[in-house]
């Protein structure tokens, strides 16, 4: 038996990143090559697999090829097993080879190092006493030579195994949180030296292709591998995706060992492909939390944080929608802005009803427990939404408010489907606005109403953090003058860039904060196109003239209503004051008490105009 502190050998690290950090394609130079380099010799090697197959290979067969190898690749050998050299058991083959060119260190006794298969070995042209795969994605096996010219094969590898009711034609593994589940190559060092091991490894493999499916299977992954979120497979019928299985149990790769998952054919369920050519992008231009919607069908786009392609939502398990509206006080039909909502393959998949009905919808993803992930605005407009400039900002503003279905006219009465939905400063996640002019009420909601944290310690204060806010995104925190946010900080909105916390649809962003500019001046009132109507309940600017709706605000002293509808207007900016606890709005007080830039609490509701990002 070999003594197993005699050797060390390298294993695949527990995630793609920590991998990552320890990978280098390059080999280490031990040195200056040995002289004089040894001739040529004939040895008789015997070759043992291990004795608990586990996962691995449980015999030697006939036509079984195996690389053995001293210090260079060129003069590697490849060893043929024939039947006569395979013992009884199929342990162990021993065999003649001729041409073996050992390497010789004075600080290393095995000369020798043999690697299995051998078509998955592509040794580099100094071998020393590394062994290099194609793959990890396949069983591989690595030996080094003792005293006697044994090879005691040790196992790179450990697997997962399962089961299932019938057999499919091929399948995809991949880990949820987008764990490596191999390499495209990696090196593994295994001799008898005393010393610290390095490995050397490829490109991470995210998703393992098993071309051939079968009611048992056994997929090879790297030992050492940590799969922290479980697994989903992808089974194919047909040469297209038709079910899936999904856990997200984790898992830890052992050398040599199976996590079996058994029988799980109960848990495999119809597959929906967002890759479907009938499922159209609306996030060809761009991620964010907000997208518009303007024609039946189906939708998808990444379920990822705000306007970051790459911040996926590691353990996204199914979407629900939390709730729709029609901006007004109309009683509102479920689904009848979105009718479905479903996640699959890290995209957020929605259905539209076959007849659209304008309005505003909030859909979000969950995990496995129901705890609410992220969330997003699908956007329905009843009419078309135009982007232009208006003298008023350097950028191109919308003609709406944020979630506004119309936009507002200048010559008639605002209707209450122009006015939008309300925003706490910062935040991602719209609030209904008013169900009708100059009441305090909201707009009615289908699914999950509008609820507001209890008023508790001074100025009816009762704020939430950031992360209550994202698992409640019908959540209000309030505080009198002051900020939702426990701890507050200024970064979730910002004048630099737009951040993962903007509400705008893609391509647009929250104003930045313009002093030199007519919208963002200490009085409105003396910038071109300036008008008031308090019998139209509007307020113009620029030229042409850009239409803003005065719906009121909802009260950061209690923000669960509206106050001032038809006599006020607030329009956030994305600057915030020093002290955290305000942002900067455009606030219009009709008639003629104030129209300038000014500060607010945090927690007040106030109207978006999205301008070009």
């Amino acid at each position: 038996m070999i003594d197993p502190k005699r050797f060390l050998y390298a294993i695949a690290a527990v995630s793609a990143a920590a991998m990552l950090a320890s990978c280098d394609p390059v080999n280490p130079d031990p040195g200056p090559d040995p002289e004089p380099k040894p001739e040529p010799v004939t040895k008789t090697l015997s070759f043992v697999l291990p004795s608990d197959a586990g996962a691995g290979k449980a015999a030697w067969a006939a036509g079984d090829q195996i690389v053995v190898h001293g210090e260079y690749a060129a003069q590697q050998v490849t060893v043929t097993l024939e039947s006569g050299d395979i013992s009884a058991d199929g342990k162990t083959a021993t065999k003649s080879v001729e041409g073996l060119f050992p390497y010789v260190r004075e600080d290393c006794t095995s000369t020798l190092y043999a690697a299995y298969p051998a078509e998955l070995v592509d040794n580099l042209k100094h071998c020393f006493f590394y062994s290099k795969f194609k793959t990890t994605s396949q069983e591989i096996l690595a030996a080094y030579n003792d005293a006697e010219d044994a090879f005691h094969f040790q196992q790179i590898c450990g697997a997962i195994s399962f089961t299932a009711d019938e057999a499919y034609e091929s399948f995809v593994i991949s880990a949820n949180k987008k764990e490596s589940l191999g390499y495209e190559f990696m090196q593994v060092k295994l001799t008898d030296r005393e010393l610290n091991y390095k490995q050397y490894c490829g490109t991470p493999i995210l998703d393992l292709d098993v071309k051939s499916g079968s009611k048992v299977n056994v997929i090879y992954i790297p030992a050492g591998t940590t799969i922290s979120g479980g697994i989903t497979i992808k089974f194919r019928k047909n040469d297209e995706f038709a079910r899936v299985y999904k856990s997200a149990d984790p898992i830890e790769i052992e050398n040599g060992k199976v996590v079996a998952l058994g029988d799980i054919s109960a848990e495999i369920c119809d597959y929906v492909n967002p890759f479907s050519p009938d499922i159209k992008d609306l996030d060809a231009s761009g991620n964010a939390n907000c997208y518009i919607v303007t024609a039946p069908g189906k939708y998808k786009f990444k379920a990822v944080r705000g306007n970051n392609p790459n911040d996926f939502l590691a353990d996204a398990s199914s979407a629900s929608v939390l709730w729709e509206s029609w901006n007004n006080a109309e009683e509102v039909v479920a689904n009848s802005v979105v009718a479905s909502a479903v996640y699959a393959e890290d995209y957020m998949i929605i259905e539209m009803p076959a007849t659209l009905h304008p309005g505003n919808a909030v859909i979000a993803v969950m995990n496995e427990e129901g705890t609410i992930l992220w969330s997003w605005h699908i956007w329905v407009p009843q009419t078309e939404i135009v982007t232009r400039n208006y003298g008023i900002l350097a950028p191109d503003m919308m003609d709406r408010n944020l979630g506004a279905l119309v936009a507002a006219p200048a010559n008639e009465v605002a209707p209450v489907e122009s006015f939008g939905l309300s925003y706490q400063w910062g935040r991602k996640d719209p609030f209904p606005g008013p169900a009708t002019p100059k009441k305090s009420d909201n707009a009615t909601v289908a699914g999950i109403q509008v609820t507001q944290t209890p008023g508790e310690g001074t100025g009816n204060e009762s704020k939430i953090t950031l992360e209550q806010s994202i698992a409640n995104p019908t959540l209000l925190g309030h505080a009198q003058n002051g900020d939702w946010l426990d701890p507050t900080t200024n970064d979730l909105w910002m004048d630099s860039e737009k951040t993962i916390y903007d509400p705008c649809p893609p391509g647009y962003r929250v104003p930045a904060r313009d002093k030199n500019q007519p919208f963002h001046s200490g009085d409105l009132s003396t910038a071109a196109g300036w008008s008031e109507s308090t019998t139209n309940f509007v307020f113009t600017l620029g030229d042409p003239v850009a239409v803003f709706p005065l719906c009121g605000y909802r009260d950061d002293y209690g923000p669960g209503t509206f106050t001032h509808v038809y006599d006020r207007g607030a329009y956030w900016t994305a600057y915030a004051s020093a002290d955290s606890k305000s942002g900067y709005y455009v606030n219009v007080r009709s008639p003629g008490s104030a129209h300038k830039l000014a500060e607010v609490g945090k927690s007040r509701g106030c109207s978006v105009r999205c301008v070009v990002e």
